[in-house]
């Protein structure tokens, strides 16, 4: 390496470690790989390891059930094709990327553990395809680094397995198509490695995975990527601050998160220290943060660019060994038990690419938590405050809010701060649309408000004077409560809408456990508000109340302020056609016209319509009277 390079690197660490001072220093290039595990396999797991899932197979009925689910797969595969060279939009051979990942860890594992060459020939098969592309899309290094991690882990998994001169080829690839492509970014000091985001957690996992799999062979590149890696790497960890909440949405928690736990895991296993990574603030409490964000209908909270889908994450597993959570690892068993249930057909949909990972980190500990240990209600303060409520933890009809304040700036953000999504009676009501298509133009530059999903247009919370919200500013909490009967939050959205209204505010409420209770109190408005709520049911609205029908379940609507307000049905559409034209949903909304700048206060009462339940009554008390168990912060 020359001496410029040696410059630029030690520059760009060095300001990493600056802006990350609590963190631990990453190894010295020398030694970074002094204490390398010389054996296969040493990537997330060891021989040791290996020996002990097959001994608690034998007593753990649901870990035999996960491996022989992976069998099954692993055999389905073997009649599939192999992965293609794709670039169907033309920017993202992505979807190869994780097809090669799901496949190729899918027979390594069914190798490993059946001792059935056919799996093992599959593995190598798929790798050697890859092996051959003419590159991995480096461009577009999300592709790159999912691509590495797919090789590395079968490389390693099957190293005794695999011929010499396949090896050969499908290290060299690694180091070819992989490493050196990553370690032109790492030193340019741009991109990826400074990023706070998914891609910082992917990009630097995939490194990780590929520098250690081929360690011996390439010491020097491994060890520089490895150093790299872990300088890079609290960038994209920092997001947990301080509560275990992903800025991103829970969607893509599971994306980063799953990458941030295969750093994490690889690090210790192959060279016995994660160096501080673990020690992320957040990072330990951020499977509670998933088990909020799933709904009773396993739908996500999906804010930002997420859909509502939700599998289960191997990740959980990790995080429960690794920060000493059972409740996590009983929660998880819990989702897990019922995706392979027995004689049940499993649909490849429903798992992740990394589910083999499920039997890696499979952890049996933990009983059902109690009311303390899992609450029904939880706030996470961080980027994107998010608020969530629900009925019971146990039941699928229980009723459900997600709710968010939170900084339009985030990554994968939406102009959405005061929206919530509603679940009741096994149907969610109040919907939030998602993503629409990464490759309109601009979707992730200047043209990104010019969307009408990524707007609070189409999201369940205000629109003032026709305006977006601020594209530059954030909301925060400023009262939570949480007790028996009850949960209640207000946001202070007035940065939001700062060129629109003097003030802005919003409560949100679950009433007696099942009643949600939005209440929102506007001063100084500069011209017309709409209040409005997404959904897909059908809405039969007259006057002041409407009853919304889906799935053979109906949801009662009240209008309680103002007075003399009406429901609306209004079309949910975008101004283009290139958008996603939000089929089978509509718009219920509320119209308000102030009058000589008045304050207004507009409030809606919503309610699943139960047989010989009586209707939720409320009093309709203004926002300071709302019980607060949490300080008061200034916005």
């Amino acid at each position: 390496m020359n001496r410029l390079h040696l410059c630029v690197n030690a520059l760009f660490v060095v300001c990493i470690l600056q802006s990350n001072a609590a963190f631990a220093d990453p190894p010295e290039l020398a030694t970074a790989l002094s204490s390398l595990r010389a054996a296969h396999p040493r990537l997330l797991w060891t021989a040791d390891d290996e020996k002990r899932v097959a001994e608690l197979a034998e007593t753990e009925a649901l870990l035999a059930r996960l491996i022989e689910q992976n069998r099954v797969n692993a055999a389905r595969m073997l009649d599939e094709p192999s992965v293609r060279y794709e670039i169907p939009d033309g920017k993202r051979l992505l979807a190869q990327s994780r097809k090669c990942i799901e496949r190729v860890v899918a027979m390594a594992m069914a190798g490993r553990l059946s001792g059935e060459r056919r799996f093992v020939d599959g593995a190598v098969r798929e790798m050697l395809v890859a092996a051959k592309f003419k590159d991995w899309n480096p461009g577009h290094f999300l592709d790159t680094a999912e691509m590495t991690a797919a090789l590395a882990i079968g490389y390693d998994w099957l190293y005794s397995s695999i011929p010499p001169d396949d090896r050969r080829t499908i290290r060299t690839a690694i180091v070819e198509l992989g490493l050196k492509e990553g370690m032109v970014v790492y030193r340019s000091g741009k991109g990826w490695p400074a990023r706070d985001n998914n891609w910082n957690q992917v990009c630097n996992g995939g490194m990780v995975l590929g520098a250690l799999a081929v360690a011996e062979e390439h010491p020097e590149l491994a060890a520089e990527v490895v150093r790299y890696a872990v300088a890079s790497a609290p960038h994209g960890l920092g997001v947990y601050r301080p509560s275990g909440a992903y800025p991103e949405g829970p969607s893509y928690w599971e994306y980063g998160t799953s990458y941030t736990c295969l750093t994490i895991a690889a690090l210790r296993s192959a060279l016995g220290d994660d160096f501080g990574l673990h020690e992320t603030p957040g990072l330990s409490k951020t499977g509670w943060f998933r088990i909020h964000t799933i709904g009773p209908t396993s739908m996500y909270f999906n804010y930002a660019d997420g859909g509502t889908g939700s599998r289960p994450a191997a990740a959980m597993f990790f995080l429960s060994r690794a920060f000493d959570e059972p409740a996590w690892a009983w929660w998880h068993r819990r989702r897990l038990s019922g995706l392979v249930a027995e004689g049940r057909e499993v649909r490849p949909s429903r798992q992740d690419r990394f589910f083999p990972l499920e039997i890696v980190w499979y952890d049996p500990r933990g009983a059902a938590p109690t009311p303390q240990e899992l609450p029904r209600d939880a706030f996470f303060e961080s980027q994107q405050d998010v608020v969530t409520m629900r009925g019971d933890c146990d039941d699928r009809n229980a009723a459900f809010v997600g709710f968010k304040a939170g900084d339009n700036r985030a990554n994968h953000g939406h102009l959405d701060i005061g929206s919530f999504v509603y679940d009741a009676a096994g149907v969610r009501w109040a919907v939030d649309l998602g993503a629409d298509d990464y490759n309109l133009p601009g979707y992730f530059g200047r043209q990104r408000w010019r969307y009408y999903r990524l707007t609070n247009h189409s999201h369940n919370t205000l629109v003032i004077d026709g305006r977006d919200q601020e594209h530059d500013d954030r909301a925060d909490v400023i009262a939570y409560h949480s007790d028996a009967g009850r949960a209640a939050c207000v946001v202070d959205m007035t940065r939001a809408y700062r060129s629109a209204a003097r003030s802005v505010r919003r409560g949100v409420e679950l009433v007696e456990r099942r009643a949600i209770h939005v209440r929102d109190e506007i001063a100084g408005a500069t011209g017309p508000i709409r209040w409005a709520m997404v959904t897909a049911a059908s809405v039969d609205a007259s006057g002041a109340t409407a009853v919304l029908s889906q799935d053979g379940k109906q949801l009662r609507a009240e209008i309680l302020s103002p007075s003399d307000a009406r429901f609306e049905v209004l079309p949910n559409r975008p101004a283009t056609s290139k958008e996603n034209q939000n089929e089978g949903t509509s718009l219920l909304a509320i119209r308000v016209e102030p009058k000589d700048n008045a304050d207004v206060v507009l409030s809606a009462l919503l309610q699943p319509i139960v047989a010989d339940k009586p209707l939720v009554a409320i009093e309709d008390v203004s926002l300071e009277r709302w019980p607060n168990s949490l300080n008061r912060r200034e916005p």
